[in-house]
Parts: structure tokens; C-alpha cells; sequence
């Protein structure tokens, strides 16, 4: 396992951690609170607050996972316009053969470049500049958008322009979803609340009842920690352990630099 791997583990492991602590102090302060009302001469009965807690456990799962598909979805998204992009890229390479030979030697010089930026695996590259890396994709757009308005009196060129705009607007996308688009905050938020308010309900019935075996509580705790972790890795396309497979842009570039013209 490499340094950025583990890296992202240990960050995981964290943020588990950090969940199961905190669902952890809200049970016991549950129970506390619980120890307390069982000590009073005429104690909250426990079939009421029975039906409290599986209702608010049964918000909490619901809560759960409507956040987990949420991010889910997000992934999914940045993973299909990966795929798009580097189709967008191919066409655009394929099509630069309707310019003059001399353009077209250019144009795919320029091309293998933009896939080659775009090809990158941070889990190999960490450290990848991405306000750089947009800022040079959006230049070659510019310049091959430039190069192919020189040669506009070619009637089929038109082709060639439109896959250009196909490549500009999947790059708008990508920036997009994978840079801007995230759960929002309130919604995480409301879920650590609800997190939190389960465990603490939780906690109160259980001390209501009599019971001390609150480690039997650990295996349900946890369960829901591990699922909001992993919704929360979902949304962090580039540093979590759940990462974005570049690996469609990475075999096209790769392709790309063995043809005539590439890099």
C-alpha cells in the first residue's frame, strides 16, 4: 500500500472515529439522563419511549440514506463524465483529420497534451495543481477553437467544431461536479443531529429498562458510523479512498501518445 493510500485510510479511519466517539458520549449522556429519570419516585414509563426511539431510528436510517445516495449519485455522475470526457477527447482527434494536413499534425499535438493533462491518478500524483490543470485544458480548448476558426471556409470542418464544443462544455461539467458540486452542508449537518438524537433515545431506554449491557449497543453504533463515513468519502472525489476512476482518461492518453502527432 503506498503513502497516499495509506494516507486515505488513516483519514477514514479517522473521521470513523471521530463518528463513533460522538455517537458514543450522546448514548452514555442518553443513559445518564435515563439513570436519573429511573431514580424518580414515579419513572417515564418504557413503552412510550419505546415508540420514540424506533421512530427516531427509523428517521435516522431514512436520513441515512437519502445522504448516501445523494453522494452515491454525485460519484457516479463524475465517473460517467470521465468516460464522456474522454470520448469528447477522441472524437476531437479523430475529427482534427477533416483540417489541412499541417493543422492537423497541430491539432493533435494539442490534443495528446490535453489528454495527458487530464490523465492523472491522485492516488499516484497527490499532489496534482487542479486550478493549473483546468486553467491549461482551458487554454488548449481556446487555441484549438482559434486554429479551427482559421479554416472555417472548409466545409466539413464544421464537424470538427462541433466535437471542439462537445470537449468544452464536458470539461464545464467535470469542473462542475467534481469541483463544486457536493452534498451541502445543512445536509450534513441535519444528519449528525439526527445521529446523535438516535443514540441519545437510545441510551435513555435502554437505562429506563435496566439493562447493563450497553456493549451489546457497539455493533449498531458503529454500523451507522461506517455507512455515514463512507457517504462522506463518496463526496470527496480526490482524497477519500473511494476516488474517481481516471482510468478511461489515463488509456486514452496513453493511446494517443503512440499515434502520429501525439507527444
Amino acid at each position: 500500500m503506498d503513502l497516499t493510500m495509506m494516507k486515505a485510510v488513516g483519514g477514514f479511519l479517522s473521521l470513523l472515529a471521530g463518528a463513533v466517539t460522538v455517537a458514543w458520549l450522546a448514548f452514555l449522556l442518553g443513559r445518564w439522563l435515563g439513570v436519573r429519570e429511573a431514580r424518580r419516585e414515579h419513572p417515564e414509563h418504557q413503552g412510550p419511549v419505546g415508540s420514540i426511539v424506533g421512530a427516531t431510528l427509523a428517521l435516522l436510517a431514512f436520513t441515512l440514506a437519502i445522504t448516501f445516495n445523494m453522494a452515491h449519485s454525485k460519484h457516479n455522475g463524475r465517473k460517467e463524465l470521465v468516460r464522456e470526457d474522454a470520448k469528447a477527447v477522441r472524437m476531437a482527434y479523430d475529427r482534427a483529420l477533416l483540417l489541412p494536413q499541417e493543422a492537423t499534425k497541430v491539432a493533435h499535438a494539442k490534443l495528446a497534451e490535453y489528454a495527458k493533462l487530464r490523465a492523472f491518478d491522485t492516488f499516484v500524483e497527490p499532489d496534482t495543481p487542479l486550478p493549473v490543470l483546468i486553467t491549461r485544458s482551458e487554454e488548449i480548448q481556446r487555441e484549438l477553437w482559434m486554429q479551427a476558426l482559421e479554416h472555417r471556409e472548409h466545409p466539413q470542418v464544421r464537424f470538427y467544431m462541433d466535437s471542439l464544443g462537445t470537449l468544452t462544455n464536458t470539461h464545464a461539467e467535470r469542473v462542475t461536479m467534481g469541483v463544486h458540486d457536493h452534498v451541502p452542508p445543512a445536509v450534513w449537518i441535519c444528519l449528525f443531529v439526527v445521529t446523535a438524537l438516535g443514540m441519545l433515545t437510545l441510551g435513555y431506554q435502554s437505562s429506563l429498562a435496566g439493562s447493563r449491557r450497553t456493549w451489546a449497543i457497539i455493533p449498531l453504533l458503529v454500523a451507522f458510523c461506517v455507512v455515514l463515513c463512507m457517504a462522506v468519502d463518496l463526496d470527496r472525489p480526490q482524497q477519500g479512498i473511494l476516488r474517481v476512476d481516471q482510468g478511461p482518461m489515463i488509456r486514452l492518453a496513453d493511446a494517443l501518445s503512440t499515434l502520429p502527432g501525439g507527444l
